[in-house]
């Protein structure tokens, strides 16, 4: 069965509709096809290029057997595009994402296809959310200036008041959160002869592994900074909560009893809308715990075990998300082993417009370098101390 270029590029189209989804939704189920995917956009378009060069070829023959030179050995753009180029400053795309870029003429495997502005957005919103569980859950915003959020910290309360008695006045108290914007960047030196030789999209390559980088850093941060130079994490300290639950000594793991004293401990509108997350080690030391040595495990039933919308089990009928940069328990060492709470009303992230990706090719040019340079700027803080609450290894 001979297939046609139409047939092809509707396949494509499908493909790119499909990833539009995954990236979208970014579980791990989604990731895993969103990859598969990927790689099938990129065999459909060396099918595409293969039929071109068969019917630019056949054309050659047409006409009296006149010579054609192949095409990974063509010259690079002419002065018209060269001019073009230089005009317009370099500046191609539209949307979230921004990409400079020098415009030549060339096939894929010679890297004269750039990144297209769909992949970058793509690879970006995918890893940052697959790296990071917080940033899945929580309030993320998008704003092009510091943003100023009150937040409430005490209540108007109701007296009971009898006839001709003076009313008791009541007044809400807030505190100011002011977020920044913490800068975070890449760069990536690559040679022209790896860009012009690699039978790779190696541009395409680099996008990604700036995407991975960038999603690691933030779900690090989202976890574990300090906010002073970088995100504040959510166990990053326990004083930042309005409560915590201790183990009872620093040589104690949680337990269930642990797991059902932070549930209890949270006010209902949060608990019923709470997300556990941990390291993976600690849900597995949970996963282990017996009624005895010889026991059965107290963890029961196989409707906690069912993986739903990337959580890896549930607790206390709430899911639990699994993060690699969640302390793990080391007897006699004090940690926050697990946050629970409602990560929406806690925990809010602004990004500072998107992802910055420039490609430059000016700087290091004497010596045959093309920089790949990503940057993004960002900031989060926890906003409602009552919304959750951590396990801690302490007395």
């Amino acid at each position: 069965m001979t297939v046609t270029p139409e047939a092809l590029r509707e396949k494509r189209a499908q493909l790119v509709a499909a990833c539009e989804q995954y990236a979208e939704t970014a579980t791990p189920d989604a990731v895993r096809s969103f990859d598969a995917a990927e790689e099938e956009i990129r065999a459909i378009d060396g099918q595409l290029e293969s039929l071109s060069i068969r019917s630019r070829l056949d054309a050659v023959k047409a006409k009296n057997g006149q010579l054609v030179g192949r095409p990974e050995v063509r010259s690079g753009g002419n002065d018209a595009e060269l001019a073009r180029f230089f005009a317009t400053r370099g500046r191609e795309g539209s949307g979230n994402m921004e990409l400079r870029t020098t415009l030549t003429v060339g096939t894929a495997a010679t890297a004269g296809n750039t990144v297209p502005q769909s992949v970058m957005t793509g690879e970006f919103i995918k890893w940052l959310t697959f790296s990071d569980p917080v940033r899945d859950l929580a309030t993320v915003q998008t704003l092009p200036a510091n943003l100023r959020l009150p937040v409430i910290n005490a209540r108007t309360t109701v007296t009971a008041t009898a006839e001709g008695v003076a009313y008791t006045e009541s007044n809400f108290t807030t505190t100011l959160k002011t977020f920044g914007a913490f800068k975070a960047t890449a760069t990536t030196p690559v040679t022209e002869e790896l860009l012009f030789d690699a039978s790779i999209d190696v541009a395409a390559e680099v996008v990604a592994d700036h995407a991975r980088a960038h999603g690691r850093y933030r779900g690090n941060k989202h976890i574990n900074g300090a906010g002073t130079t970088e995100e504040r994490g959510l166990f990053y300290s326990s004083t930042d909560w309005n409560g915590i639950i201790k183990t009872g000594a620093t040589s104690t793991a949680p337990d269930f009893d642990d797991v059902i004293a932070a549930y209890a401990s949270l006010p209902p509108a949060y608990a019923t809308n709470g997300s556990w997350i941990m390291n993976q080690a600690t849900w597995a030391a949970l996963l282990q715990l017996k009624a005895s040595t010889a026991g059965t495990y107290l963890y029961d039933g196989m409707q906690g075990m069912m993986v739903q919308e990337g959580a890896a089990g549930l607790l206390m009928g709430r899911p639990v998300y699994i993060s690699q940069d969640a302390p793990t328990f080391v007897s006699g060492t004090e940690s926050n082993l697990i946050f629970f709470g409602d990560v929406a009303r806690a925990y809010r992230i602004v990004d500072r417009k998107e992802i910055q990706f420039i490609v430059d090719p000016y700087t290091n040019s004497g010596t045959g370098i093309v920089n790949y340079r990503s940057s993004m700027r960002s900031d989060a803080q926890i906003v409602d101390n009552r919304a959750g609450t951590l396990i801690t290894n302490k007395a």
